[in-house]
């Protein structure tokens, strides 16, 4: 009889947490039907941003018209902002001052929602930078100008659908600028502690297809260096062998590149630009510079690899009597990609009507850029959203592209990938089993 009354107990016991699932579950529905009223309410909103950020394009660094619309908006909607980052990583201070005479990063931006106490910390990362065009002139080549819309619209959303049924968690937009141009900016406020407390990091990109990423690294993993030589000058004519020719070090530097790319495995990318080659011909240059970016799908064969280089510069001041200063210009990590995440996104993306949705390629990429992105994505998981924002086959960093951004099917990614974004925010605030599966699959990822 004790043993039908403990089998009766674990029964009712059974009962009661089935119970109290369907009722969690029917309470996160009520809760994301509420996230996505809310952004359709603010789609009038959103789409005025991205055709402002459009209209107005300013490159890295120099995103002060931007950084102020986009956090007028938030202070608007009660978030709290802070604008600047005044205190960079000291490993990143010369780097920075170097390449753009600038000590601290001016338009980075953060803006908290503080929530309520508990839960996980889930930041949004928007980019607003412009690439560089023809003659200097801006244009939104990447779709930077959808992201912050995305992500200010998610945040804003959830942060008050949050407020009105007591989840407990916080919610931080980081503005993130300069994506185009190194040094990378995110590697920069990563190392800052800028994403210290971030449990998860969401983002979108533009692109031509709706699809989701199997577990693993993508994108290349990027080194870059300037190289700056110097020598001997003399008369190029009447006594040339009294120099020594910096610019012989450079051309002797890129000859023995060419020679390695023979060696070097097919996932291997170095290029380079000669940016000071000599002030005359009738000169035997003293100063000879150089700039290359050294990139690999694995960052373990890209720090081999890096040290072949250095190796083949020494070579090049041993033959030419010249010396050489080695300045890094930024390190670049590959994407990491959590399955559990990624098909998450993929499944509220189908659901919410995106464009062309497509599963996962199961081929490994075989042509990639970099991004500062990977780096974060490196150390916190995180999610880059693909809804497709452009025509099949329309080239990235093209005008064609950046006149997507505003076209039906632009607006619609637009609209879609915010209610992605609130979604997925959504389910990870309300579901720790959910969250702890995502950081348990990202921390194998990185071990390996």
């Amino acid at each position: 009889m004790e043993k039908i009354r403990m089998m009766k107990a674990a029964a009712g016991f059974g009962a009661l947490l089935l119970i109290l699932a369907v009722a969690g579950a029917a309470v996160a529905q009520d809760s994301r039907q509420m996230v996505l009223q809310k952004i359709e309410a603010m789609k009038g909103d959103l789409l005025r941003m991205n055709e402002w950020l459009y209209q107005n394009p300013e490159p890295g660094h120099k995103e002060t018209k931007a950084v102020e619309m986009l956090t007028g908006y938030l202070k608007g909607k009660g978030w709290q902002v802070e604008i600047g980052l005044n205190k960079i990583a000291d490993s990143w201070e010369p780097i920075l001052e170097k390449a753009w005479k600038i000590k601290t990063l001016p338009t980075v931006f953060k803006a908290t929602y503080p929530g309520q106490e508990g839960g996980p910390t889930i930041a949004f990362l928007v980019e607003y930078d412009a690439l560089r065009g023809p003659g200097g002139k801006a244009f939104h080549g990447c779709q930077h100008n959808m992201q912050s819309p995305i992500g200010i619209g998610a945040a804003v959303a959830l942060a008050e659908v949050m407020k009105a049924r007591k989840i407990p968690g916080r919610l931080v937009v980081w503005g993130t600028p300069a994506e185009e141009i190194p040094p990378p900016v995110k590697a920069i406020m990563y190392d800052s502690g800028c994403f210290k407390d971030a449990d998860i990091t969401l983002m979108f990109h533009g692109g031509d297809k709706t699809t989701y990423r199997r577990s693993g690294p993508s994108g290349m993993a990027l080194d870059a260096y300037e190289f700056v030589f110097t020598g001997k000058p003399s008369h190029a004519s009447s006594k040339p062998w009294e120099g020594k020719s910096a610019l012989d070090a450079v051309i002797l530097m890129f000859n023995a590149i060419d020679a390695l790319r023979e060696h070097s495995e097919p996932g291997t990318r170095m290029h380079g630009v000669i940016t000071d080659g000599g002030a005359a011909p009738n000169i035997v240059p003293q100063r000879a510079a150089t700039v290359w970016f050294i990139r690999h799908f694995q960052r373990p064969y890209l720090d081999m690899q890096v040290k072949r280089v250095m190796d083949i510069v020494k070579g090049a001041t041993l033959m030419t009597g010249t010396q050489v200063t080695i300045t890094p210009q930024g390190r670049y990590d590959n994407r990491i990609h959590v399955e559990t995440l990624e098909k998450l996104a993929f499944q509220y993306s189908r659901e919410y009507g995106a464009a062309d949705p497509q599963e996962a390629d199961p081929c490994p990429e075989t042509t990639a850029g970099s991004t500062d992105f990977g780096t974060v994505s490196f150390n916190i998981p995180s999610l880059e959203l693909r809804v497709k924002s452009a025509p099949s086959g329309c080239p990235g960093h093209s005008q064609e592209f950046a006149d997507a951004s505003l076209s039906d099917l632009g607006k619609s990614a637009l609209i879609v990938s915010t209610k992605v974004e609130a979604s997925v925010a959504l389910d990870l605030l309300t579901q720790p089993d959910l969250l702890a599966k995502i950081k348990k699959e990202h921390a194998a990822l990185k071990g390996k």
